[in-house]
């Protein structure tokens, strides 16, 4: 099976060097892989770490000429990808050897449309929200191996899905930057295919640049703010899936919404995630992470009024 592996890169200087060479190096037919780098105009050195001799021969590199986001550079390696499996990685996620040899075993059954990576960090977490990310049962880790995923959890950081697929569902929306991107394209994928998502496991990944907590939230905020209101107007069904009927649903669940996700309760809550150990203030993040989405939304619509 021909595989081409996409990777977006923007100001990624000094994580390319850790992920890039394991890509590079895989347990699998050169002749039928290619790695598309698509550099998204990075201001840093990015360009001159690609243009490495040993790197460059190796791999097929794109570049913009003007910054367009994510979405804009998994659209341009796709445009340019030969393989029948596409592989979508991100600039800080490390692989082992035998990533494309595990993604491609399992493409090899035809139920299989998308395969789901098992994220996990390249350091051992230590702030209380990385914890939450990666300890316990959350995500794809509450359905498994060999049950189909739900269209939430299928995020696409290290993350194949067959051309075929990819061809029938269309490309990524442009108009979204930031997180929401991968929500916008897994539901239309799931939509076409709802039993054909998977995670595999034992597919492991490392991730090397986690965000802190106060970044994550301002950027759920912006999700809330920009994102969400394109996403809910393509497909207003995802409404209560993604919080946004606390806000612009009936009237029984906006005031639900206003007694839920208030300036009194967001204090308290960020007093319980400063007080409490992990696991025990995952409930706590959990809120904090859906009222900063919530919040975004709400000031979109008094925006817009």
């Amino acid at each position: 099976m021909k595989v081409s592996v996409i990777v977006s890169a923007f100001n990624a200087a000094d994580i390319l060097p850790i992920t890039l060479p394991p890509l590079l190096d895989q347990d699998y037919p050169v002749e039928d892989l290619e790695i598309i780098v698509v550099n998204d105009a990075s201001t840093d050195t990015t360009s001159n770490v690609i243009a490495r001799e040993s790197w460059a021969e190796r791999c097929t590199v794109i570049h913009h000429e003007a910054n367009r986001g994510r979405s804009a550079t998994r659209n341009t390696g796709l445009r340019a990808a030969k393989g029948e499996l596409l592989i979508f990685v991100d600039c800080d996620i490390e692989v082992s050897s035998d990533f494309i040899a595990g993604h491609v075993e399992r493409h090899l059954h035809d139920k299989v449309v998308g395969l789901l990576s098992h994220l996990q960090p390249a350091i051992p977490p230590i702030e209380k929200y990385h914890k939450y990310l990666f300890t316990g049962r959350r995500g794809a880790k509450i359905i498994g191996e060999g049950r189909p995923l739900h269209y939430r959890y299928f995020i696409l950081t290290a993350t194949s899905i067959k051309k075929a697929a990819i061809d029938k569902t269309g490309e990524f929306k442009e108009e979204l930057s930031g997180y929401g991107i991968d929500l916008h394209y897994a539901y239309r994928l799931w939509k076409s295919f709802p039993n054909n998502l998977f995670f595999a496991p034992d597919i492991e990944v490392l991730q090397h640049a986690l965000k802190p907590f106060p970044e994550a939230l301002a950027d759920f905020r912006d999700y809330g703010a920009g994102n969400l209101p394109v996403i809910l107007e393509n497909y207003p069904e995802l409404g209560n899936d993604l919080g946004a009927n606390f806000v612009s649903g009936g009237m029984s669940k906006k005031l639900l919404g206003r007694l839920l996700f208030n300036s009194i309760v967001r204090s308290s809550m960020r007093v319980m995630t400063t007080l409490l150990p992990s696991p025990l203030c995952n409930p706590f993040i959990r809120y904090r992470m859906a009222d900063a989405l919530i919040s975004g939304y709400r000031t979109s619509l008094n925006d817009s009024a």
